[in-house]
């Protein structure tokens, strides 16, 4: 509708100089006197209705921002913004630094109660500041000013937003990935569609960005558990952005577990469906991985080189080549106490004896193997790990580990009570009770969003 109004507006003869700037100083009283009064629903009406004089001043909205303050008034800024937004060409470089500008001095001073006020414009706006940092390549310019947006927009300190999805994009582009730790570290537990305008494919990005987080600091784990609840979600068409979590999950899983992962029950049946015709290469080399052979798996990773690249996944399945290597040592100490470098070589298929030395000294520093390694003799002994748990640290790792699970049992037993009583929860559960319930014979359309 803004964007017809702003066709229109292009149409239309332009009114008389002094008439707009009269217009445009009427809609800046408004903004000071009613957000000096707090009356911001009312001011909020009021912009509405002058929106298409904004579209038309669009030239002189420049000068009209530096006259408000970010402080108090967000609201009027907000609005201002999100009008010039669509109108911002990203191919003109000055355009696009002075929307930055602008919007950087809102976002990292603007007023949390104002903004979540106007949630859809915000949003809008910092999605459109993003785009904008992002198409001049200074993806750098967003982390902070997103990160504020984020906690600005957040009714409480477990809403997600969808601008938690757009932070931790920039992040990654920017290669910021320290940034992006303390917000994946933070339970986001609650999802409130009119406050913050989020949608399922934000908080599908939101897991997938948190995976290639996790998978910049080499944590396979998390960043497996974060690909998992991406591809895992209900839905009933596909989106991409599953089949790309699955496809980095199948390598984080087989570097973890040693075998492909094992998704949730209710995991979208379309889904599973696709993971059985749709990504050969995958399966393929999970399966090559599964025989414990690393000839094979370096063939495998020859064969299918050119879709991982065009996935951008051959760094991590050269990462599982190497892990495989680590996995065929580690079986031969729970069978030996004593096994010659050149065994180990051999039954890992290393080039020699040194290399072996090589991989028993990494595994050691990393506290996956206990090992000595006699030089004089090329042997190996292999013990038992020294750690009785016994220890004044050890106790207090259980009794941590033991409060974050009371933790999380606390607020799954809330979020159920929740749950329980929320009558749109409980008409859609008995709707669905009431329905017949069959397998398709056919697949449906896979619809990539």
């Amino acid at each position: 509708a803004r964007s017809a109004k702003w066709s229109r507006a292009q149409r239309r003869p332009p009114r008389p100089a002094a008439t707009m700037e009269g217009r445009l100083q009427q809609v800046v009283t408004a903004i000071e006197e009613m957000s000096s009064r707090g009356e911001l629903s009312k001011l909020l009406l009021h912009l509405q209705a002058q929106e298409e004089v904004l579209i038309q001043a669009m030239p002189q909205l420049d000068d009209l921002l530096p006259v408000l303050n970010p402080a108090t008034h967000t609201l009027g800024m907000v609005f201002i913004l999100h009008c010039k937004a669509a109108a911002v060409p990203l191919s003109n470089l000055q355009a696009v630094n002075t929307f930055l500008s602008q919007c950087r001095t809102l976002l990292l001073g603007g007023d949390p109660e104002q903004i979540r006020t106007i949630p859809k414009e915000f949003v809008a706006v910092c999605n459109k500041f993003s785009a904008a940092a992002i198409a001049i390549k200074s993806p750098l310019v967003a982390v902070r000013p997103l990160m504020a947006a984020a906690a600005a927009l957040q009714p409480g300190p477990t809403h997600f937003t969808p601008l938690h999805a757009e932070f931790l994009k920039v992040c990654i582009l920017a290669k910021t990935y320290t940034a992006a730790m303390p917000m994946l570290q933070q339970p986001l537990l609650q999802v409130d569609k009119a406050a913050t305008m989020v949608a399922p494919r934000d908080l599908l990005l939101y897991h997938y960005y948190g995976g290639l987080v996790h998978i910049a600091f080499k944590q396979f784990k998390q960043a497996m558990q974060s690909f998992i609840l991406c591809c895992a979600a209900p839905c009933t068409v596909l989106h991409a952005v599953m089949i790309e979590a699955y496809k980095k999950c199948v390598f984080c899983s087989l570097i973890v577990t040693g075998e492909l992962p094992k998704l949730p029950k209710y995991t979208a049946a379309v889904l599973q469906r696709h993971i059985k015709t749709g990504i050969a290469p995958y399966t393929e080399y999970a399966t090559a991985f599964a025989s414990r052979k690393v000839s094979a798996l370096r063939v495998c990773l020859e064969k299918h080189a050119a879709a991982l690249t065009r996935d951008h996944n051959l760094g991590l399945a050269k990462q599982c080549v190497e892990r495989l290597v680590f996995r065929n040592i580690h079986r031969l100490t729970q069978t030996y106490l004593t096994l010659s470098l050149a065994h180990i070589a051999e039954s890992a298929e290393l080039s020699g004896a040194a290399e072996a030395e090589q991989h028993i000294c990494t595994m050691v520093a990393d506290r996956q193997i206990c090992a000595a390694i006699d030089q004089t003799e090329g042997m190996v002994h292999f013990f038992e790990r020294p750690e009785k748990f016994d220890s004044d640290a050890a106790v207090k790792t259980l009794e941590a580990c033991m409060q974050r699970a009371i933790n999380v049992a606390q607020k799954l037993d809330g979020m159920n009570q929740d749950l329980c009583t929320d009558s749109i929860y409980l008409s859609r559960a008995l709707s669905q009770e009431r329905q017949p319930r069959w397998e398709e014979e056919e697949d449906p359309m896979i619809t990539n969003k």
